[in-house]
């Protein structure tokens, strides 16, 4: 039978499982940026080598005028196309967190309510030490007994502006 002193644990391992998965989509979020940051990285690097063998191959100036306004409508074109990509991924990616975190959420909170229903039925912890201490000779009830008692406030009679005195 469960003691209260393992809900402590079940809920922090509850806990601790919540967290790692919220980690692990962030991560996947951050992989997906990684690659759409590489993909634009690599097609930068290909337009340029581009841009540079067809400057290279301009022989006269005639030639020279017209790179100039197509690589303008070329430039203007990949980042309207980048913008798209950039988007497309934001919004993919939360999407994609979004779903998942809530998949997430409801383990954590199935586990945390499995974990605090098992405290409804847990047998206290002076019942689970009670055979123990009778054992060394000790009194079943002295867990019970060494707690100190405690005086509740009660709302004085007659006294209507919240004023308390101790219980007797």
């Amino acid at each position: 039978m469960d003691t209260p002193a393992n809900v402590p644990l079940a809920l922090q391992k509850a806990q601790v499982k919540f967290a790692l998965q919220t980690l692990g989509l962030l991560k996947a979020t951050r992989q997906r940026w990684y690659e759409l940051g590489a993909e634009l990285l690599a097609q930068d690097v290909a337009r340029t080598e581009s841009a540079l063998a067809d400057l290279q191959g301009v022989e006269d100036w005639n030639a020279f005028a017209a790179l100039l306004p197509n690589a303008f409508w070329q430039t203007s074109q990949r980042t309207m196309n980048v913008l798209q990509g950039v988007l497309q991924t934001a919004i993919s990616n939360q999407s994609s967190f979004v779903a998942d975190y809530q998949r997430v959420m409801l383990e954590w909170q199935q586990a945390s309510v499995r974990a605090l229903s098992t405290a409804g039925n847990a047998m206290p912890v002076n019942t689970a030490l009670q055979g123990m201490l009778s054992a060394w000779g000790v009194p079943g009830d002295a867990l019970l007994r060494s707690a100190p008692e405690r005086s509740t406030p009660v709302r004085a009679p007659g006294k209507g502006n919240g004023q308390l005195h101790q219980a007797s």
